[in-house]
């Protein structure tokens, strides 16, 4: 799961760190700190994708949200449908923890994911802003 969270970073512009990734997702497992699903190849135990998400909670709408943080797919398992399907369990798992939405961003010129999660429901928000400031 290591070397394929590492390729994910790397993926996104990030450079290799394989040690930092397996130190990272050990901490996250260790402290379920997130919901991990892992796609697994059955044919030869391989890991072919996952999906990352954090919770978080609506206060206006006093409930739980989800934040769909990361998806990776290994390069092998690219074209095939793996990413719908990880995106498919979110989605179910948000609805058994009746969650209000599930919420991700991606880059502008990510045509590819744009159209992935258009075509499974999400909405682009064109009413709220997002800000951050670099700590």
């Amino acid at each position: 799961m290591a070397q394929l969270f590492d390729e994910y970073r790397v993926f996104c512009g990030y450079k290799s760190d394989l040690i930092g990734a397996e130190s990272f997702l050990g901490n996250l497992i260790d402290s379920q700190t997130s919901t991990l699903f892992i796609a697994i190849d059955s044919e030869c135990s391989e890991v072919m994708g996952f999906v990352n998400l954090y919770p978080s909670f609506s206060s206006l709408a006093l409930t739980r949200l989800w934040i769909l943080n990361d998806l990776g797919v290994s390069s092998r398992y690219r074209g095939r449908g793996v990413s719908k399907k990880l995106i498919q369990v979110a989605i179910d798992f948000a609805k058994k923890t009746q969650a209000i939405r599930i919420e991700l961003k991606t880059e502008k010129r990510n045509n590819r994911a744009r159209q992935l999660y258009q075509s499974l429901g999400f909405e682009m928000d064109c009413e709220n802003i997002y800000y951050r400031v670099p700590c």
